[in-house]
């Protein structure tokens, strides 16, 4: 397979994906996106080990690098400042707080996965029969987190049914000040 062929499918490929996302969150479906980009991305790299000529060569990976460590910074700063100026404002809203907890964790989740693959691209080498395996752990990881978010996730909340706010399950918090429509 050529270069431009890949790109073309790629493409094509991407277009397809947003179809099926916009799709999705009008029926409120999340499961369907999830699928589609885990089984496109598999697609995605069986495609790529077909293409015979160089898609990169080492200055992209470099610029690539820089570019990556830039973003985590900028995102890092961004959400953290975010997360102070919400969770200083909780007061107003019993909902900013999650929120700012939820950057919080993040923000510490992607710097820990950013040291683990840094160390772990530093001692090993990667080999076709090792990006098996990372793929694997990935899918893995992504699962779990699925499970784990559904499993734990508040089911005491307030809910707005017809014009009223309803409580759901045994909420920690008054019901919001906001109009339910």
């Amino acid at each position: 397979m050529t270069t431009k062929k890949y790109q073309q499918i790629k493409l094509a490929i991407t277009a397809i994906i947003a179809i099926i996302f916009s799709q999705a969150i009008v029926y409120q479906n999340y499961l369907i996106p999830l699928t589609t980009l885990t089984v496109s991305s598999l697609v995605l790299i069986l495609l790529r080990r077909q293409v015979k000529e160089v898609i990169a060569d080492e200055r992209d990976y470099a610029l690539a690098g820089r570019s990556a460590t830039w973003a985590i910074q900028i995102y890092s700063w961004i959400a953290v400042v975010a997360m102070f100026i919400l969770y200083a404002f909780k007061h107003l809203n019993p909902a900013y707080e999650p929120i700012a907890m939820t950057l919080a964790y993040s923000t510490c989740l992607l710097m820990v996965i950013y040291s683990f693959i840094f160390k772990f691209q530093n001692k090993i080498k990667f080999t076709p029969s090792k990006n098996k395996y990372l793929i694997i752990i990935i899918i893995l990881s992504i699962v779990f987190g699925v499970f784990t978010i559904r499993l734990f996730s508040g089911e005491d909340n307030w809910v707005c049914q017809n014009g009223q706010w309803i409580k759901h399950g045994n909420p920690s918090f008054e019901a919001p000040k906001s109009i339910c429509k």
